[in-house]
């Protein structure tokens, strides 16, 4: 674990985002050195030699390793394509269950050879977690001169692997963020005998805090995973004040949009990284009514919102709690209220385009389908009984918005009904 005080450095180094590192290869004393090498950062090291093993036969690990190094010239009787299969059927075999990010070190001169595997290993991207980064290093150079140079020349690959560096660099500084929430918490009561009593005091009222749920309606509500999603938001604000303001520029120069004339494709990626960001699925639950929450219409005879000309079919026809959160804290809520609208196929996006639509939030992946627009029709608002909304066969809860997308549903909601218009005589 580091250590939360701990200074920010200009560029970090391998040894600040590596804890665990695997090493495969068929011959121990040439790799002996190396252990050492790693050792001497305080990073644990495994061995494995696979020869004469059948892949099945291997240690599987029960944890993750930050960086595999391996030999691609397992059997030096064996063809170049001979070993890659055996590499491959060893990350198949060894690798935790768990996915978990991992970059490959291969020893080797040739870089068509790892080319090859690159290939090859794509194939295998449904069996296991592929490496983040392939990086190719020729062992015969390090058997030659020693190993101790090889941090610095792994820490100049991998900066000059723009991605590479951003995702290291950015999982060190969770961690660091994740030990400075921890360590921000427990300084507030610093006394053991009285954290228990304290700390989970202090907890429980962030978890309430979290979704706003008052405490009489909680006796069978999972507020440990609101406790969860508290320490999320703790994390996110250590997270983005230690962010290193003078790592390297990655954006320079400024990539081009690789998807021009491949809109499936744009679709899939951008649906997906929306509803990471704006849905939340965890510890959603039917008998709970929390603003923000999703329901698909189910009853044949509540009302759905009327679609618009060219507009045949939809996905769903949803609606939106959209109670402001602090009637819903404070318990002045009476009933539920509803915005209705349509989970629908982006391809219609163009016709939602009157004022009293919502229709901003598109594409989403929902289900198995990852180009739905959510739209909103600001005139089908009406206030139900909870006891309505709880039933599963009048509305069926799907997820529920994050806190930034319901607050502009309900920002564009209030101005559309807050609007006078003026009448005037032409």
């Amino acid at each position: 674990m580091q250590c939360v005080s701990q200074k920010k450095k200009n560029k970090i180094m391998v040894t600040d985002f590596i804890d665990s590192v695997l090493i495969i290869d068929d011959k121990e004393e040439e790799v002996k050195a190396l252990q050492k090498v790693l050792e001497d950062e305080d990073i644990c090291v495994q061995f494995i030699n696979p020869t004469g093993k059948k892949a099945t036969d291997l240690p599987v690990l029960k944890k993750n390793r930050d960086l595999i190094f391996m030999d691609l010239s397992l059997d030096d009787d064996e063809k170049m394509i001979g070993n890659i299969s055996k590499i491959r059927k060893i990350l198949l075999n060894i690798l935790p269950k768990n996915k978990g990010c991992y970059g490959l070190v291969v020893w080797s001169k040739h870089i068509d050879d790892i080319d090859i595997l690159k290939k090859k290993l794509l194939k295998d991207k449904e069996e296991y977690t592929l490496p983040m980064f392939i990086v190719p290093f020729d062992k015969t150079d390090y058997l030659q001169r020693g190993y101790g140079n090889i941090l610095n020349d792994l820490n100049n690959v991998l900066t000059s692997d723009k991605l590479a560096y951003f995702f290291l660099s950015w999982r060190s500084s969770v961690q660091i963020a994740a030990d400075s929430a921890i360590f921000d918490i427990y300084s507030l009561v610093p006394e053991y005998e009285n954290q228990q009593k304290e700390l989970i005091y202090l907890m429980y009222k962030m978890a309430l805090n979290h979704t706003g749920i008052p405490v009489d309606h909680i006796e069978n509500y999972d507020l440990t995973t609101d406790a969860y999603k508290a320490f999320d938001e703790l994390l996110y604000s250590d997270l983005i004040n230690q962010q290193n303001k003078n790592s390297i520029n990655i954006f320079k120069p400024t990539p081009q949009n690789p998807y021009n004339n491949a809109d499936n494709k744009k679709n899939e990626i951008f649906s997906k990284l929306n509803s990471k960001m704006f849905i939340d699925k965890v510890n959603i639950q039917q008998d709970y009514i929390i603003p923000g929450n999703v329901y698909e219409i189910i009853g044949q005879n509540l009302v759905r919102p009327k679609l618009p000309n060219k507009v045949k079919d939809v996905e769903k026809y949803i609606a939106i709690e959209l109670t402001p959160p602090c009637d819903f804290s404070q318990k002045k809520k009476i009933n539920s209220r509803l915005i209705k609208g349509f989970l629908c196929d982006i391809t219609h996006k163009e016709k939602f385009k009157n004022e009293f639509y919502y229709k901003d939030m598109f594409p989403l992946a929902i289900e198995e389908n990852n180009n739905l627009q959510l739209v909103l029709d600001f005139r089908y608002f009406e206030t139900v009984e909870d006891s309505v909304l709880k039933d599963e066969n009048k509305y069926k809860v799907l997820f529920r918005v994050s806190p930034k997308l319901f607050a502009d549903i309900l920002q564009k909601f209030s101005s559309s009904y807050a609007r006078l218009g003026l009448s005037k005589i032409e």
